[in-house]
C-alpha cells in the first residue's frame, strides 16, 4: 500500500504508515470514549440522565428560553463564525501586527520578508534595518473549520425557523 508519509510538526521527521494509522486509531478511541460518556449522560435519549433532550428542554423552558431565543443565539453564532477573521484582521492592521518588510532583497531576488513594526514617524522598520513607507500585511484567512461552523449554524437556524 503506497501511502505518502506525513510530516510531523513536532520534530520535522517523517511518520510512517503504521505511526499514522496508530495516531488515527487513537483519535478514533478518544471520540468513541467521549461518545460513550455523552450516551450515558443521556444526550442521545437512550438513557435517562441529566443531558436527556426532554429534560434539557424542560429546564430551558423553566427559565423562559424560547425557540425565538434559540434562533437568535444560532444566528448570532453564525454571524461570529462569518466575521471573526475580518475583526481579527482589522485589529491586526490597526495595531500593526502581522507585517513584513516589503523591501527588495539583494541576494534572493525576492522580498526581505522580515517582521516589520511601525515607528511613530509613519515609517516601517524591519529586523534587518530597512526603513520603508509601506509594509506587507498578511491577513488570516478563514479555514475549513470556520466555513463548516457558519454553515452548520445556518442549517440549524433554518431548522429552528421551520419548527417555530
Amino acid at each position: 500500500m503506497n501511502t505518502p508519509n506525513v510530516m510531523d510538526t513536532n520534530n520535522g521527521c517523517r511518520r510512517g504508515f503504521i505511526q499514522t494509522r496508530m495516531q488515527n486509531f487513537g483519535w478514533s478511541m478518544i471520540v468513541m470514549g467521549a461518545s460513550f460518556g455523552l450516551y450515558y449522560l443521556g444526550l442521545f435519549g437512550g438513557v435517562d440522565g441529566p443531558l436527556r433532550p426532554d429534560h434539557l428542554g424542560e429546564r430551558l423552558a423553566a427559565i423562559g428560553f424560547s425557540n425565538r431565543d434559540l434562533l437568535t443565539v444560532l444566528l448570532g453564532l453564525m454571524g461570529i463564525a462569518i466575521v471573526w477573521n475580518w475583526i481579527y484582521n482589522g485589529l491586526c492592521r490597526l495595531l500593526g501586527w502581522r507585517l513584513t518588510c516589503a523591501c527588495r532583497a539583494e541576494t534572493a531576488g525576492g522580498f526581505c520578508a522580515a517582521p516589520a513594526r511601525r515607528e511613530p514617524g509613519g515609517q516601517y522598520v524591519c529586523a534587518d534595518g530597512h526603513k520603508r513607507p509601506d509594509a506587507q500585511f498578511h491577513p488570516v484567512a478563514k479555514g475549513t473549520v470556520a466555513h463548516f461552523m457558519w454553515m452548520m449554524f445556518a442549517i440549524f437556524s433554518a431548522i429552528v425557523y421551520y419548527l417555530m
